[in-house]
Order: C-alpha cells, then sequence, then structure tokens
C-alpha cells in the first residue's frame, strides 16, 4: 500500500517544481522531502523525476500524481457524503478536455442542466491540450476527455459515444469553379481546404478514404468551426464541418456537400475511480449523444447541404 504522505510529497514537488520550496509548503526539511522522494522511488522500482529546471515528472511519476489526486477527489466526496452539511467547493470544480467540434454544437447543452443543478465550476480545455491527459494535470484535476481515439492511458477507460458525423461543404460557385467534374487528383491539388486547426491528417483521411488521394492541398487553418463556415460561405474554400453544428448555423443552406459525409467515432474517456459528480457528468454526456442518435435515426444522414 502506498504511503498517502509520500504521494503528498512528490505532488507537492511537482506541483511547487522544487524540493526547497515543497519543504516549505509540507513544514518539513528539504533532507526529508528527498528522503521520501527516494522512498517511493524504491517502492515503484523506478525514478519518477527528471531532476531538470524545471523538474519533469517521469512516466511513473505522472501516473502517482494522477492516483493521489483521484484519492483526495474521492476522500473529499467520501466526506461531503458523511458530513453533507460542511461540503467543500473543490468537488463543485470539474476539468474536461472538449474539442471545438462539439463545443460548436451539441457539448454545452448536454452540459447545463447538470451545471445549474450542481452550482458546478467547469473548467473546458481545449482538445489540443489533452492530446496527453496526463499533461494537463497541472492545470488541475482532469476528470474525462473526448477523443476520437479509444486508446486509454493507465486508470482511465473510455466510454463509446456514438459517432460525429461531418459534412464536406463548399458553396455552389465554389464547386461549380473548382470540382467542376467532382473530386479527383487534379482539382483537389488546387482547390483550397478549410479545415480546424491542427486537423489536416483528418482532412487528408477523408480526401483519400473519397478519392484514394494521398498528395498535398493547398489550405487555410481555424480555430473554431464557425470561423471555417464563415471562410466557407465567402466562397474561399471548402472543408469538414459537422452536421450538427451546421444545422444550428445560419445560411447553411447556402452550401452543397461535395460528396459521402465522414464517420468518427466519439469516446468520453475518464478515470476508474471518479467521485460521484464526475460520474454524473459521463452520464449526462452519455444520455445527450443517445437523444442525438433517436433523432438522427429518424432522418436521412445527409440532408444538410443542397447537393444540386
Amino acid at each position: 500500500m502506498l504511503d498517502s504522505k509520500l504521494l503528498q510529497t512528490l505532488a507537492s514537488v511537482i506541483e511547487t517544481n522544487g524540493f526547497e520550496r515543497a519543504a516549505a509548503q509540507l513544514g518539513v526539511t528539504q533532507s526529508a522531502v528527498s528522503q521520501r522522494i527516494k522512498q517511493l522511488e524504491v517502492m515503484v522500482g523506478q525514478p519518477l523525476l527528471v531532476r531538470s529546471q524545471p523538474l519533469e515528472p517521469t512516466a511513473a511519476g505522472k501516473s502517482l500524481l494522477q492516483h493521489y489526486k483521484q484519492i483526495k477527489l474521492l476522500e473529499l466526496d467520501l466526506m461531503q457524503h458523511l458530513k453533507p452539511e460542511h461540503g467543500n467547493s473543490t468537488l463543485n470544480m470539474l476539468s474536461i478536455g472538449a474539442d471545438a467540434d462539439s463545443l460548436s454544437s451539441w457539448l454545452l447543452p448536454a452540459l447545463l442542466p447538470l451545471v445549474k443543478q450542481q452550482g458546478l465550476q467547469l473548467r473546458i480545455l481545449p482538445g489540443e491540450q489533452v492530446t496527453d491527459p496526463a499533461n494537463a494535470l497541472n492545470s488541475g484535476h482532469l476528470c474525462g476527455w473526448l477523443s476520437h481515439d479509444s486508446t486509454t492511458m493507465h486508470g482511465s477507460q473510455c466510454q463509446h459515444l456514438g459517432e460525429i458525423l461531418y459534412q464536406c461543404v463548399c458553396t455552389y460557385a465554389f464547386r461549380e469553379s473548382h470540382f467542376p467534374e467532382g473530386m479527383n487528383a487534379s482539382s483537389l491539388a488546387h482547390a483550397h481546404a478549410v479545415i480546424l486547426h491542427g486537423q489536416q491528417t483528418r482532412h487528408a483521411g477523408y480526401l483519400y478514404q473519397r478519392t484514394a488521394y494521398q498528395g498535398c492541398f493547398p489550405f487555410s487553418s481555424m480555430p473554431t468551426p464557425d470561423a471555417m463556415l464563415d471562410f466557407i460561405q465567402a466562397g474561399l474554400g471548402y472543408g469538414l464541418l459537422p452536421q450538427a453544428f451546421l444545422e444550428q448555423a445560419a445560411n447553411h443552406a447556402s452550401l452543397v456537400n461535395l460528396g459521402a459525409p465522414l464517420h468518427l467515432p466519439l469516446y468520453w474517456h475518464h478515470w476508474r475511480a471518479e467521485p460521484a459528480i464526475a460520474r454524473a457528468l459521463g452520464e449526462a454526456l452519455l444520455a445527450a449523444r443517445q437523444v442525438r442518435h433517436d433523432e438522427h435515426s429518424k432522418v436521412s444522414a445527409g440532408v444538410i447541404a443542397r447537393n444540386d
């Protein structure tokens, strides 16, 4: 069994970025801090810190830090249950990682009822900041994150939330000018694409799936689906946008589909050991995605932009 005092010392060293500052925070000597870290490293049989400037936790150090933070949250959850009159604002502060596509469409409506009911302080980190969720620990406890990848990390599990459907759209004039004979190697090499920042691979994968094209393509990148839509509606390019986002967007009827939609799975990653409020948050996401699946099972999956 891991000694909570040793784990607390490791967390303090990482969070304060130093043995001396950790000693001051814990009210012990710097020598005592060093001895505790060494003792913990002996227990797990590997280094926990890279003695650089700034200090960096190893993979094992990150896992232990996450374990310690989960234990603290579970303890607070238990105490709130045993002594509800005391309460604790820490339990009402949750951080999640989410992609811009989900934020632009279904995510916030799914979370708002729980936020209001529980008085949550919700912190949403951009998806690109949580490609390695362990690195997001410096920003606070990350209770979960959305991803198109089902790969889990130590101590986590994922739940399938269905699929995100993307339509490849542009204006009618752009299609007539750049794709008069459809999407092919010649047109794709010159037509200007609009992509979400950091999603070149997604766009390239769609082109390969749709036409077997593997070449380069000119593109502009935007930080949000809203910015992408503005660029596309101005006739400056074509791109992949979530169908759920297009359904809510004004003037989406001015766009045409360039081809078959792209289907990407969506997963909610969360820790196996989590407080009740974090579990409730995951259940709210699953319920929202189920409702959306039921709605879309009643309609054909491509009736967003015109195909004429």
